[in-house]
């Protein structure tokens, strides 16, 4: 068994179980890929995909396992080569977030000014995408970071850190009846069309509509965009009325539309920081943490990434005690 049998098996499970993308996405030959494969399948004694002729069109049960330990295989592999690199603290390199448009275009670009003087050499690459999209890139841990709201759960293999809070902010034009309203209630919301972010999950997992549900009320969503300027822009269009992070609005530049609080009808927002637990944190990467959420101490931080207790009541006090105590508002330290 070779290391690069294992990279070609990886590649053809990430690529839709095509061995021409996979070849494609290695700089490497189809023919080399398939000749391995068989190699590979014979050396086991097993199939490790499903046929359809010469076509892959599955991956059979034994061939899941096989898959996940040779993930891990290259993830270790990974692992030696980033604590070689470690041994010179290089301040130079490449360094990926996947983030949303909300925290790219209105938390992260102070945060990067400050990290760029320190680390000039550093590339940083920021994709941006669904929650869903970002959480799919961590899990195949195609960037190092993600950064997102919402209350999914990611999995055993992802460490994630609340970083902070923040309000959502309804919108709606000036000349809108909820401007004539003293105090806006979810059911005024529910009686008109609503724009809004894209559901992490889908919408059994958003607060924002699990909110209406309690109340016995459903939302009208009538369009979700990733993009908050995208959603003044349907708003100012007259879609309908709409919900952002609270960052994304200002009243200067905004001061078409009218912006109010959801602090007293919708609950808070929290925005993680998550991390394949496998990944080995290099300087640099504490130090981003460190200027995102500075609250954070580095007794934490070591507590977030070691988190290998002795007993499972262990675990559950240790989170009951980090649930305790209040993260901050977005404002309060970013603006």
């Amino acid at each position: 068994m070779k290391l690069q049998q294992l990279n070609y098996l990886v590649a053809i499970a990430d690529n839709n179980l095509s061995i021409t993308k996979a070849a494609e996405k290695l700089y490497t030959s189809q023919p080399g890929i398939s000749k391995q494969l068989r190699l590979l399948e014979s050396e086991l004694e097993t199939k490790i995909f499903e046929r359809n002729g010469k076509q892959l069109v599955g991956i059979t049960e034994l061939g899941e396992e096989v898959l996940n330990r040779a993930r891990k295989v290259l993830h270790e592999i990974n692992h030696i080569k980033n604590i070689t690199n470690l041994a010179n603290d290089s301040d130079s390199g490449s360094f990926s977030i996947a983030t949303t448009q909300t925290q790219a275009q209105y938390v992260l670009p102070k945060v990067f000014s400050n990290f760029h003087k320190r680390y000039p050499n550093l590339t940083i690459d920021l994709q941006q995408g669904t929650s869903d999209q970002i959480l799919t890139q961590l899990q195949k841990q195609e960037v190092d970071f993600a950064i997102a709201s919402g209350n999914i759960d990611l999995g055993a293999n992802i460490i994630k850190i609340p970083c902070f809070q923040w309000d959502r902010t309804l919108l709606f034009p000036h000349d809108h009846p909820l401007g004539d309203l003293k105090k806006i209630e979810l059911k005024d919301l529910a009686k008109y069309p609503i724009v809004t972010y894209p559901f992490m999950g889908g919408a059994k997992h958003s607060s924002l509509t699990n909110a209406f549900k309690k109340e016995k009320l459903e939302p009208n969503i009538v369009f979700t965009a990733r993009d908050a300027d995208v959603i003044k822009t349907y708003v100012r269009n007259g879609f309908g009325i709409g919900i952002v992070a609270s960052m994304a609005f200002s009243p200067q530049q905004d001061r078409d539309l009218l912006g109010y609080s959801t602090k007293d009808i919708l609950p808070r927002c929290t925005t993680w920081l998550a991390f394949n637990k496998n990944i080995f944190l290099k300087k640099y990467m504490k130090d981003f943490i460190n200027d995102f959420a500075p609250h954070i101490s580095s007794e934490q931080l070591s507590r977030y990434i070691h988190k290998d207790y002795t007993s499972s009541l262990q675990l559950m006090n240790e989170a009951e005690k980090e649930e305790e105590k209040p993260l901050p508002m977005h404002q309060m330290w970013h603006i």
